[in-house]
């Protein structure tokens, strides 16, 4: 009935006004179809939109998931053989990567019973934990998992490095292949009295995992059986004896020189200063620049900016565990130019942007 009179007092001013009735038409029309809208809204009429209850948030993916996920992916390299693609039936897994990005998630805790796992740091810097120990795995170094040690890494991330990985089980009473059971023995004992969780490999133990890694690619071929168990052993004993001659040679000797004991003295003054050259730092100890740089890398993996900006996130993941600080102005006070820039290295170091770090950690 509403309609019909609508209709009706269209027509009527639609033949008074002429030309601009059909203009006059459309806009009563509309205005009328917005008024019924409009108070069906407000009367709690069905045409009233409803929110449905909110989604739980979507359960983290498995590692597996993760890993397989960053296969093919820009800044993600990685090589794994184990399963189907395993060469020898001694290491159920051989591996190496070289990631550009962090991958959160990758490294979740997890224990492996009955089986060392040996990695070796190619290039980078990792932050990692086995059962009670937090250390740091760098260039160069070896970094060794117990059997049955809860392990992960910092954050549950792998930062971005290049590294290398096996796991490899001694059998109690039987022999390793093309090994006797008294070399076994030796071995599995050599690895049972190691002390030390990390420390400096020597250049041979990066080129056995490389000729490990294409002896691997090779499969199932004639002489890669022969020759990967070959290496396979080479390293192993390498490793124990790398071991070996790094505590000795810690005991009476520090790990740096006092020129780049000078150095990281220096740059633990510039953690909140960006004024400072390394020049001034240089010339008191006797180097150029040049060569300050070259020494302070090969005696502590890093470089002098890779080592500075490590020191940097440490102390913001301090400040962003115990205390409130706005991170803005957390990031201009540790010299950062942008608190986007700071984000950005936070995240590429930790696997985490500093706000969710700060929200997971706030109990601690």
């Amino acid at each position: 009935m509403a309609a019909t009179l609508l209709v009706r007092n269209l027509l009527g001013n639609l033949k008074q006004r002429g030309g601009s009735g059909v203009r006059f038409l459309l806009l009563a029309f509309f205005k009328h179809q917005a008024g019924r809208k409009m108070s069906t809204s407000l009367s709690g009429g069905s045409r009233a939109p409803r929110l449905g209850p909110m989604k739980p948030a979507p359960p983290p993916l498995p590692e597996r998931v993760i890993w397989e996920l960053s296969t093919g992916r820009r800044g993600y390299e990685r090589e794994t053989f184990e399963a189907a693609t395993q060469l020898l039936p001694e290491l159920p897994i051989f591996g190496w990567l070289r990631f550009h990005k962090t991958l959160t998630g990758a490294l979740p805790p997890d224990r492996h019973p009955g089986a060392y796992e040996i990695h070796y740091m190619v290039r980078g810097h990792l932050r990692w934990w086995a059962e009670e120990e937090q250390l740091d795995f760098n260039t160069g170094h070896i970094f060794i998992i117990r059997p049955g040690e809860l392990h992960g890494g910092d954050e549950g991330s792998l930062q971005p490095c290049e590294h290398y990985w096996l796991r490899i089980k001694f059998p109690a009473t039987e022999a390793l292949p093309s090994l006797t059971a008294a070399e076994t023995d030796q071995l599995r004992q050599g690895y049972e009295q190691l002390v030390s969780r990390t420390f400096p490999a020597s250049r041979e133990v990066n080129e056995f995992y490389d000729r490990l890694l294409e002896e691997h690619r090779h499969g199932q071929s004639t002489h890669a059986l022969l020759m990967a168990r070959s290496l396979l052993h080479a390293l192993l004993i390498t490793v124990l004896r790398d071991h070996g001659r790094n505590a000795q040679v810690t005991r009476p000797k520090p790990l740096t020189t006092w020129r780049v004991r000078r150095t990281l003295e220096w740059l633990e003054t510039q953690i909140y200063n960006s004024d400072g050259q390394l020049d001034s730092v240089a010339k008191q100890v006797g180097l150029s620049p040049a060569g300050l740089r070259t020494r302070f890398q090969k005696e502590t993996g890093y470089t002098v900016h890779e080592y500075l900006l490590h020191r940097r996130i440490g102390e913001a993941r301090r400040r962003l565990a115990e205390t409130a600080d706005p991170i803005t102005t957390m990031a201009h006070e540790l010299g950062f130019s942008s608190s986007q820039y700071f984000a950005t290295v936070f995240r590429r170091q930790t696997g985490a942007a500093p706000g969710d770090y700060r929200a997971s950690h706030k109990s601690c």
